[in-house]
């Protein structure tokens, strides 16, 4: 959920939460000032009731509103309300009213005084007086609630523009991240904090690209002289223990070569060093690879089934995609058998790299470890590689295991 929409989803509870709290507590006031005013009322109309009786004599009545009669010194009870059901002749209905009754002594006679209020009136009285104010009050929000929703959105407009420059911000390009400027205190206090951690960050990109770039040329230089000088040596005309020396040695040197190349390559696939995307057509490079290594594959006798049903496309920097078909493939051709098989299947939404081999131990959990090892055969960092290839361009690599030993990656969702 976006931040505007839960400062505007709060807001609006907030506001129509006071609206019914306001709403209640305004019915109940309204009832009371309304009691209080039929109370005066009836105040006064037993006030006028009782100075007509003691003037004239004569006993208003005026139904069902006003009655007035004499009655026996044994009747009387003192003043009492109660609500009661009458008959509207004109409406052909019972409607309820609050009846005030009142026996006292007037001029030492004796009188029953009862005054009627309809409780409709009231009620139609609340109502005429309530809902024009909520009707009031619910327009007052959503006014309130939609200015603030636009006043929200372009005090948050700069924040929105400098997340969209954080989003986009590459350490490859070594470019300074460009945010806006803020009159919010805050916002400023933000953009200072991130403006100076992107200019960390820059140099120690720049340091690490540095010294990548160096050890990978300082490492590699005194491998090459030792290879150089050991090759030489072969030729000088050892005896044969001498010569399985220099050989498993020479072997050792080119293994410590390619793992130079290989974590160096990790390091940069993890820093971000390849930023050249382009949409890949993931079939073309597997053609390309396959033609490539025939060689490879003639010596073992592996024949290769290449099922393009569909074209899988990735954006994706075309150098890393050859090294993740390249790895993929070299694995199925090392862990494969004589006269075994790779079968390649190609699909819109993934595409499958299938070869025979012996069984491992291995699950997809596992497998993409570094240096991850069956006996005394290593998987080296080729599928780490691999892995993280994927990891860094929105693709998800797994593995499978039946008869066949499949490695299958999709986009990611």
């Amino acid at each position: 959920m976006k931040f505007l929409t839960k400062i505007n989803r709060r807001y609006l509870i907030t506001l129509t939460s006071i609206l019914i709290i306001i709403s209640i507590a305004g019915y109940f006031i309204l009832n009371i000032v309304l009691e209080n005013e039929l109370q005066e009322d009836i105040s006064e109309q037993e006030y006028a009731i009782i100075r007509e009786i003691k003037t004239s004599g004569n006993l208003p009545n005026i139904y069902p509103n006003i009655e007035s009669r004499r009655i026996a010194k044994n009747d009387l009870n003192g003043k009492a309300v109660k609500k009661i059901w009458l008959m509207d002749k004109a409406e052909g209905e019972t409607e309820p009213f609050m009846e005030y009754s009142n026996s006292l002594e007037i001029n030492h006679k004796y009188y029953l005084i009862i005054i009627r209020h309809s409780m409709v009136d009231k009620q139609d009285l609340i109502l005429a007086i309530a809902l024009p104010l909520i009707a009031l009050l619910t327009i007052a929000l959503i006014i309130s609630y939609f200015t603030s929703r636009k006043l929200n959105k372009s005090v948050w407009k700069d924040f929105e523009r400098n997340l969209y420059e954080i989003e986009n911000f590459r350490l490859s390009n070594n470019m300074p991240l460009k945010l806006k400027s803020s009159n919010i205190e805050e916002f400023e206090r933000l953009n200072g904090v991130i403006n100076k951690m992107g200019e960390k960050l820059n140099k120690e990109y720049s340091s690490l690209k540095e010294f990548t770039e160096n050890a990978s040329h300082e490492i590699q230089t005194p491998i090459s002289i030792a290879l150089l000088n050991l090759e030489e040596l072969l030729q000088s005309g050892l005896n044969e223990q001498s010569m399985k020396q220099v050989v498993s040695a020479i072997n050792s040197l080119k293994r410590l070569s390619s793992l130079n190349q290989s974590l160096i390559l990790l390091t940069k696939i993890e820093n971000k060093q390849f930023g050249q995307e382009s949409e890949i057509d993931i079939g073309e490079i597997i053609n390309s690879k396959k033609e490539e290594l025939l060689p490879m594959l003639e010596s073992k006798k592996i024949k290769v089934k290449l099922m393009a049903i569909n074209r899988f496309k990735a954006n994706i920097d075309p150098r890393l995609a050859d090294i993740l078909i390249g790895n993929l493939m070299l694995n199925a051709i090392k862990h494969n058998v004589s006269n075994g098989t790779i079968e390649i299947e190609i699909q819109a939404d993934e595409f499958k790299i299938c070869n025979s081999g012996n069984d491992n131990p291995f699950s997809n959990k596992d497998i993409f470890n570094r240096f991850t090892k069956n006996k005394a055969e290593s998987f080296g960092l080729g599928l780490a590689i691999a892995k993280k290839i994927c990891e860094t361009n929105n693709l998800e690599i797994g593995y499978s295991k039946n008869h066949l030993h499949c490695f299958v990656i999709k986009h990611a969702l």
